[in-house]
Formats: C-alpha cells, sequence, structure tokens
C-alpha cells in the first residue's frame, strides 16, 4: 500500500498545481514518498477522489493547490462512511490562490522544497472541524468549515466572484473588481446571533465571521485570536458604519487588531452558533459560497488529523 493519495487540482491557482506536480512528484520520490495521484476535473470532484482513495484503503490525502483544494478533501472526508475521521490525516501543498489556511499551519507559500519536507516530517495534530448548515437554492444544505466562513459584506463579494467564474472570468482583477461593486451596493441585514443558544447580537452589521482558524483573504484576520484545536469556534461581528471609514479600516485586518474597534463585538462559542439575518445574507465557507442565511455552525472538536508546522 502506498503512503498517500495525491489529489492535484487543477483548478487551483489559474493551473499552477498542475504545473508544480512534475517537481513536487520529483522531491516525494528522491525522500522515498510512495504515493498514487489523481487529477481533478472539475469543482468539488476532490470531494469524490477522497472517498474514492479511503474506500481503497488509504488513509492520508495529500492536496497540491489551495484553500479551496483542502475545504473538498475535508468534505470528503467528513460526508465518507468508510472509516472514523480521525483515522484519517489530510495535508496540504499551497499552489493555489487562496493559501490562507496553511497559513496557519506554517506550510511555506513559496518554497516546494520546504513544504514537501514538512510533509515527509509528517508532525501531526487533531484540527477542530465546524458543520456549517445553511439553505441553498430553497433546500437544506451543509458544508464542512476547515478554516474561516462568514456572512455579510465578505460572503457577498464571493457570491459574486463565483458567479463571474461560471462565466469565465476569474483572477486578481476581477475578484477586485467584485470586491469594488459588492463594497458599493451591500446594504447591511439585520442579523440575529445566538452563541450556544444564547443571544449575543442583534442589528445591522457589516460582516460576520465565524473562525475556525485565524487567516482569510490572504493574510487578513478577522477572528485573530482563533486557536485551531481548542474546542472553541471565534465569533467577529463588524457593525454597521460609514463605509469611508471602513476603507480606512482594513488596515486593521492585516494587523490583526479589528477587535480594537468599538464598531466590533466578538466571542467564542463552546458548540453551536445561530444566526438568521433580514434579509437573508449570502454565506461563504472557506471561500466557497454555500448558500444562505439562516445558518447553523457546530464545532466538532479533534474530528481529523492534519500535518502541520506549528
Amino acid at each position: 500500500m502506498k503512503d498517500w493519495k495525491v489529489i492535484i487540482s487543477k483548478l487551483s491557482g489559474g493551473g499552477k498545481a498542475g504545473e508544480a506536480w512534475a517537481r513536487i512528484s520529483e522531491l516525494l520520490a528522491a525522500k522515498g514518498v510512495t504515493y498514487s495521484e489523481s487529477f481533478t476535473e472539475y469543482k468539488y470532484h476532490a470531494i469524490e477522489l477522497t472517498k474514492e482513495a479511503l474506500r481503497e484503503g488509504y488513509r492520508k490525502i495529500l492536496t497540491l493547490g489551495g484553500d479551496g483544494a483542502i475545504h473538498e478533501i475535508l468534505n470528503g472526508v467528513m460526508t465518507q462512511t468508510e472509516v472514523p475521521t480521525q483515522d484519517v490525516t489530510i495535508a496540504m501543498i499551497p499552489v493555489g490562490s487562496g493559501n490562507d489556511w496553511p497559513r496557519y499551519h506554517r506550510i511555506p507559500l513559496n518554497d516546494l522544497d520546504k513544504a514537501v519536507d514538512i510533509i515527509v516530517a509528517d508532525k501531526e495534530m487533531y484540527q477542530d472541524v465546524v458543520k456549517v448548515e445553511t439553505i441553498n437554492n430553497g433546500n437544506p444544505y451543509t458544508r464542512y468549515m476547515v478554516n474561516i466562513g462568514g456572512l455579510g459584506f465578505d460572503a457577498q463579494v464571493c457570491h459574486l466572484f463565483e458567479a463571474s467564474k461560471k462565466k469565465g472570468k476569474s483572477g486578481d482583477a476581477q475578484y477586485y473588481k467584485c470586491l469594488m461593486q459588492g463594497f458599493l451596493w451591500y446594504k447591511c441585514p439585520d442579523f440575529k446571533i445566538k452563541v450556544d443558544g444564547e443571544p449575543f447580537f442583534e442589528g445591522p452589521a457589516l460582516s460576520v465571521a465565524l473562525g475556525n482558524g485565524r487567516y482569510c483573504g490572504g493574510g487578513m484576520m478577522e477572528t485573530p485570536n482563533a486557536v485551531i484545536d481548542d474546542g472553541l469556534l471565534d465569533l467577529t461581528v463588524v457593525k454597521k458604519f460609514p463605509k469611508i471609514k471602513f476603507l480606512f479600516s482594513v488596515k486593521r485586518l492585516f494587523k490583526g487588531t479589528i477587535l480594537e474597534m468599538k464598531e466590533v463585538v466578538a466571542t467564542r462559542a463552546k458548540q453551536t452558533i445561530e444566526i438568521e439575518a433580514s434579509p437573508a445574507s449570502f454565506m461563504e465557507v472557506d471561500g466557497e459560497p454555500v448558500g444562505c442565511s439562516p445558518a447553523k455552525c457546530t464545532l466538532i472538536p479533534a474530528a481529523v488529523k492534519v500535518v502541520t508546522n506549528l
């Protein structure tokens, strides 16, 4: 039996994963790592490939891609019935456009040699996972979150960008176009949020972020104190305030000082966070659109093993 099933995401980073595979396969072979590889052919294909690998007897899944790729691997693990999820190890070599999950785990973003060394070292830890239940196209919908999700302004941008990609428009320039479009036209819904069954926030909000991890959007920290294995789910609510002031506050997201603003409230949940919005708000999980509110987010402590450099 080979050590790893390697799943290469053709969609990640505009094709960077496929291009990097030649070098990475050489590095793995040189270090005595045995593997078999599979390439994704379409969105969410990695979920199917992960389930197939577990049926074949693999218990270690390595993906080449970005945050969307590790999101799919996790959802394959969490929705299969072959083995307990705690028996599965997932890992990532970051070659996507969004690499915030490996940023937390200190996996180098621009050094394939060092990233492979970390895979070979095989230092593992158990990580919490979040079950997210929403409404998608009028039907109940469930996804599992490995890093960060949210509702409000950032989820609106995510939705706009996903719609653009379906029309064949992607890349950084298109993302920033969606960002500006979302910013100019976004109207704050009225949110009602319960934490572990108790009312926490009610009122208009610009953004509602739920953090299992700490980083999103290329290094921003909406949940700067989140710890990925502490058995807690961090919540940050940015209340409605003038958009021009928001523009001058963006630097706080990269510095990790967003919680110091008077317009921001934050807490942590031990079990669940329930969110309603009027009108309904889009929601994203690990940068992927997952429908809209109402949403129920349930923490699953120590749900899966991950390779880390912490």
